[in-house]
């Protein structure tokens, strides 16, 4: 599980994470003189994607867990559910993909019954689009 941190902390890490992907565009570039402009593009929307996926695991992991003092309680029998564990979630997105760590809840009554809290940074998803 990846623990909160501040906002400072966050930005400072993908700061240098921007830092380390340009450091990297460079020596691409030194070690391919001749590229085009599209073949220095390409190399550098490949990297983004890179960098941009890690922002995202920055900005949603390391925020928020999903996890709650308080247990959820579980939409059939109306009890409260058990954290079991940390569980991953593939994300695939346009910007870049990446893998999210969120608390995994269980109602022990209720067999089959679980709860994976999106958390704030994903409550745009649950509403309409339109």
């Amino acid at each position: 599980m990846v623990e909160p941190r501040s906002r400072a902390q966050r930005e400072a890490e993908f700061i240098d994470a921007a830092r380390q992907m340009y450091a990297g565009l460079e020596e691409w570039y030194d070690q391919h003189p001749d590229a085009s402009f599209g073949e220095i593009e390409v190399e550098a929307r490949r990297r983004r994607r890179v960098l941009m996926g890690h922002a995202l695991k920055i900005l949603i992991n390391e925020r928020d867990s999903g996890y709650q003092l308080t247990p959820p309680m579980c939409p059939t029998c109306e009890q409260p559910m058990r954290f079991e564990r940390y569980r991953p979630w593939h994300v695939c997105s346009l910007e870049g993909d990446t893998t999210l760590e969120r608390a995994y809840y269980v109602c022990p009554r209720c067999e089959g019954q679980t709860l994976f809290p999106l958390g704030p940074e994903a409550e745009a998803t649950a509403r309409p689009l339109e």
